[in-house]
């Protein structure tokens, strides 16, 4: 990495300006958000980190999660926002980030880099597990290990080039390279890494329990849930971290976690004060609590980003390799015989071109968001250009004309169904409208979150909303998203669109193994070039989390747009 050498990277803790480097890198920067409404943002779980000088002990929380489910809470598997969320209070990671940006030590009190290809990690004494086994060296060893045994895992790839992992003290573990690689300090993060998050032993003997009411080492534990409805987090009594006064974290005893789907419904909880936070709410609802006095909101560029997803081939003709990314092992026989529009190149250039991004900033998002015309999110300060030269720009009559050529001159054009969510509906309608101005039919197809995420693996829409929740590095938007499915590298595992280019794939594995910034660069320009050519993707904005607390509520986290409540107290 270019200015950068291994001083600079050791802890207890990387200054501002070497993160932001490390986090350039690795695309990771951009994270410390920024303040909506009247309140300032609250962050980190670092002792030294905020301000609870006023911090009173003990309470209960109701919190809202914009979500009907809750599959994976195992963060070895977890890959949505609100699972992240609850990972970022019931587990604990080698590092963390804190509300500044900086990347410091969690689990790690300390750690060295002696050479290029090795960390050598000094762990806190005293630590447990909510079950009360001590957390040693050997624990973190074995989460690191079945990590990377773990093909079927979304973050085996993190780990894929770790040669070892010795335990080599009681408290001291040492992780050997065999490569440099440029994202390895943020992937040992707890979230956004969430390799570096360390599971318990028990997720081997029973990993669907474990899934359901995992065993970690945060500030909270999992005390009870209902499937659909609720979690409940109780406060872990042997939480090892203090405050800046010595006192124990965290303040509060519980956080009762609801999942509410609809944004309505989430905006009447939040104003009539039945939760005391939401993690996450539309832009139309979070502009008129910005004129509450009774609320505080607050908004984060946490590296979440929304598209259209079009398909790019019969699945049927790529059986294995829809296996590999949509875990199903039957695959659709749908589109046999049937044509698919969106297989057409010029077809997905003409629907990239329909789109008035500007126009959904304003009505959809309420100006929490910004126009996305390339892959890259503002968080990615090594890829991100506000407005790129080749990028995806409104033109609907070259989008006609791309459409005329493709030879789709009926009227209309061509019509299908778009797969999204309740809280997509609003920029949806505009989508819907915008494409039927360039005489393509839209229909809207909305389900709720956990049949959602089923319907697209299915592969039986040609179109579906899509988008990506704290992506911040190329590696998480486009590794898993739109490489060919390769389980041993975790390339492309996530495929949704059945499009597969040789020279995009090996951009993407040279990006990944290149530290230094410039000549990363150079790699991910390359993919980018293939991404915008065959429009993968059609970008549309990235947007900007909105968080709301009232008013008694103090000092959540907002880091990385998660919702922390390691130092969170009710004011009383």
């Amino acid at each position: 990495m270019s200015n950068v050498d291994n001083r600079d990277l050791e802890g207890p803790e990387i200054d501002r300006r070497t993160t932001l480097k490390l986090l350039g890198a690795a695309g990771m920067t951009g994270l410390a958000g920024c303040t909506g409404g009247g309140g300032d943002e609250s962050g980190g779980s670092s002792k030294n980190d905020d301000d609870s000088s006023s911090a009173t002990k003990g309470g209960s929380i109701e919190v809202g999660f914009q979500t009907d489910n809750l599959e994976f809470l195992d963060p070895h598997y977890v890959d949505k926002g609100a699972q992240m969320q609850i990972v970022s209070n019931v587990f604990s990671g080698l590092l963390k980030l804190n509300r500044d940006s900086k990347i410091v030590g969690d689990l790690a009190k300390d750690w060295e880099i002696p050479d290029k290809k090795t960390y050598v990690f000094h762990l806190h004494e005293g630590v447990t597990f909510h079950n009360g086994d001590p957390l040693k060296a050997e624990q973190v060893k074995w989460s690191l290990d079945r990590l990377m045994a773990d093909e079927k895992s979304e973050h085996h790839g993190k780990v894929s080039t770790v040669e070892s992992i010795e335990a080599t003290g009681s408290h001291e573990i040492t992780i050997k390279m065999s490569e440099p690689t440029a994202p390895f300090l943020a992937f040992m993060t707890n979230v956004p890494g969430r390799a570096g998050s360390i599971v318990h032993k028990s997720a081997e003997d029973d990993p669907k329990s474990y899934n359901k009411q995992p065993i970690g080492s945060g500030p909270f534990k999992v005390e009870s849930r209902s499937m659909g409805e609720s979690i409940t987090l109780s406060k872990f009594d042997d939480y090892w971290e203090t405050d800046d006064k010595g006192d124990q974290l965290p303040y509060l005893d519980e956080v009762k976690i609801r999942l509410i789907p609809e944004p309505s419904t989430m905006w009447s909880a939040i104003t009539s004060e039945s939760i005391q936070h939401c993690a996450q709410i539309t832009g139309q609802f979070a502009k008129q609590g910005e004129n509450m006095s009774s609320l505080n909101v607050r908004k984060t560029s946490s590296g979440d980003w929304s598209c259209i997803a079009p398909l790019g081939a019969d699945p049927a003709k790529y059986p294995e390799k829809a296996k590999v990314a949509s875990g199903y092992d039957k695959v659709t026989t749908k589109w046999k015989g049937k044509d698919i529009p969106t297989a057409n190149k010029k077809v997905r250039q003409a629907i990239a071109m329909a789109i008035d991004r500007d126009e959904i900033v304003k009505k959809a998002y309420f100006g929490y968001a910004t126009p996305a015309h390339s892959v890259f999110n503002p968080t990615m300060s090594i890829a991100y250009e506000e407005e790129p030269k080749t990028g995806q720009y409104y033109d609907p009559e070259k989008a006609k004309k791309l459409l005329d050529e493709a030879g789709y001159t009926g009227n209309p054009r061509f019509s299908f169904k778009l797969l999204g969510m309740p809280e997509y509906k609003r920029w949806m309608t505009i989508i819907q409208q915008q494409l039927s101005d360039v005489g393509i039919k839209v229909e809207l197809d909305i389900q709720q979150p956990s049949s959602y995420w089923d319907s697209i693996y299915r592969y039986d829409h040609m179109m579906t909303t899509y988008g990506g929740s704290t992506d911040i590095d190329p590696y998480m938007t486009w590794w898993k998203q739109l490489g060919t499915p390769d389980p041993e590298t975790s390339l492309g595992v996530w495929q949704k669109s059945m499009m597969f280019n040789k020279k995009f794939d090996d951009a993407l594995l040279k990006s990944f193994k290149t530290p230094k910034p410039e000549k990363r660069k150079q790699h991910i320009r390359k993919a980018e070039e293939v991404f915008l050519d065959q429009a993968m993707y059609t970008m549309t904005v990235f947007m900007l989390k909105a968080k709301i607390d009232v008013s008694s509520l103090k000092n959540v986290g907002i880091q990385a747009g998660m919702s922390n409540f390691h130092q969170a107290y009710l004011e009383k």
